[in-house]
């Protein structure tokens, strides 16, 4: 068949089910004016729009992987936020609370810099 090129879609969830109708479209209207071909071209647009399907869930998989690293970040930000609440709590003296709590703010900060950019 040749060498198929990969294709780079939009990860919004409108932008790929638009991708995928079109697709489905163009199938239909090149069925109804092409009805007379051979199987075989029918065939190469089954596996065409399989190919196009194939990249929209890559696409997805991908953006979910890259979701839930960033989740996992999170997670190891709260459990060092906790842990620096609770050395704040067990302090001898307000030196030592004061700089648990630096850290923990520090930590939060620093989280929501990464979201706001993500954001932004």
């Amino acid at each position: 068949m040749g060498k198929r090129m990969r294709m780079t879609l939009p990860k919004k969830e409108e932008d790929l089910q638009k991708v995928v109708e079109e697709v489905m479209e163009s199938h239909e209207h090149e069925h109804h004016h092409h009805h007379h071909h051979h199987h075989a071209e029918g065939l190469d647009e089954i596996l065409h729009t399989i190919d196009v399907l194939m990249d929209t869930m890559n696409t997805r998989l991908s953006d979910l992987e890259e979701k839930s690293e960033k989740l996992r970040e999170e997670i190891v930000n709260l459990y060092m936020v906790f842990s620096e609440l609770v050395r704040a709590v067990a302090a001898q003296d307000e030196k030592e609370k004061a700089e648990a709590l630096a850290k923990a703010r520090s930590i939060i900060e620093k989280s929501l810099e990464g979201f706001n950019s993500a954001s932004g």
